[in-house]
């Protein structure tokens, strides 16, 4: 049961690192490098290659444990695993764009904060709700009366390019509790 454990760990680590492999090779080809450089605030370089750096590390630490069978060889890459880890989750903590601003904008108040609109009752309540009540009556009015059974709407395509990350965080989880039930066994 362990060497099936240690050899689904291993697996599990080659499909991220494939994975990673991929996206740090797009990002590397489109410019990744370049951009993040010339950017002010940009993501560190050292981040993304430290990451990947201690990703192979790690991988090549478990093989050695595959081969030799030290328990300080799996201990050491769990390890580098958790660093591993950590960097990623900063990765996607630095590129992920929330709140979506660009640099030097100023944020505008939050929808919370401004003051709660009371729906007029009456006609000549109405004549006085502010000009912006009225637009918002016009658009729910007009969206009520269309009918979109004639209309041709373009379907909605997924991005399979998003799958790719997400797949990759999955994976390292999946990793990452493999090597750990591993060592504790």
């Amino acid at each position: 049961m362990e060497i099936a454990m240690r050899i689904a760990t291993f697996i599990s680590w080659l499909l991220t690192a494939s994975l990673g492999g991929y996206m740090l090779r797009t990002w590397l080809v489109r410019g990744g490098l370049r951009r993040e450089r010339a950017r002010t605030g940009g993501l560190p370089p050292q981040l993304i290659f430290g990451h990947a750096g201690l990703a192979i590390s790690g991988l090549l630490v478990w093989a050695c444990y595959l081969a030799v069978g030290a328990r300080a060889l799996a201990w050491t890459a769990v390890g580098i695993l958790i660093v591993t880890v950590g960097l990623g989750l900063c990765t996607v903590t630095l590129w992920t764009p929330y709140p979506a601003r660009k640099p030097g904008e100023r944020r505008g108040p939050a929808p919370w904060d401004e003051a709660a609109m009371v729906v007029p009752d009456t006609p000549a309540e109405a004549a006085d709700a502010p000009e912006h009540a009225l637009i918002t009556d016009e658009m729910i009015a007009r969206l009520l009366a269309d009918d979109y059974r004639g209309t041709r709407h373009r379907p909605i395509r997924p991005n399979p390019a998003v799958l790719v990350p997400i797949a990759h965080g999955f994976a390292a989880i999946i990793t990452f509790v493999l090597a750990a039930m591993t060592v504790s066994m």
